[in-house]
């Protein structure tokens, strides 16, 4: 099975995009757009010069990887950064274990890797979108300045 792009992202046309980032503001600041969400529940977002980050919601990281939307395009183009950023025979393993998504969900990991989760099938399901951003940006938050190994308590916002 090969997948596409297009199957590899969400369409975010009818999403509320303040919902899904008001729990990731703490690490995004004022970035102006969502350029692409991906299944797995990352965000490749655009600043006010239309540089690209990626979040990444498994580990709290916001990385620069196009100074521009026309690089970030081109990139799209490369299979190593679509393996890197899609994670697509993860994916591919997910669909075959039966764990589809509906229009408002995205894979989400049980134990987010950040805190001992593994990149693994049985650590992965099908999780609403509001809650799956909630659930990671203040996991990432509470732990973001803490060293690596510390064993933590988390608590949730409801």
């Amino acid at each position: 099975m090969t997948l596409t792009l297009n199957q590899l992202t969400k369409d975010i046309s009818g999403i509320d995009i303040e919902d899904i980032l008001s729990c990731w503001r703490w690490k995004i600041g004022d970035m102006k757009a969502v350029v692409i969400m991906s299944i797995l529940g990352d965000l490749f977002l655009a600043d006010r010069e239309s540089a690209v980050y990626w979040l990444q919601t498994d580990t709290g990281d916001l990385t620069k990887v196009a100074d521009s939307l026309e690089e970030f395009d081109n990139h799209l183009n490369d299979d190593d950064k679509i393996d890197n950023w899609f994670l697509p025979l993860l994916i591919e393993k997910l669909i075959s274990a039966g764990k589809t998504l509906k229009e408002n969900e995205v894979y989400s990991y049980k134990q987010i890797p950040v805190i001992g989760g593994e990149y693994s099938v049985d650590n992965i399901e099908p999780t609403d979108m509001s809650v799956h951003f909630a659930f990671s940006g203040q996991i990432c938050e509470q732990i973001k300045d803490l060293p690596n190994g510390t064993k933590v308590n988390i608590k949730f916002n409801t």
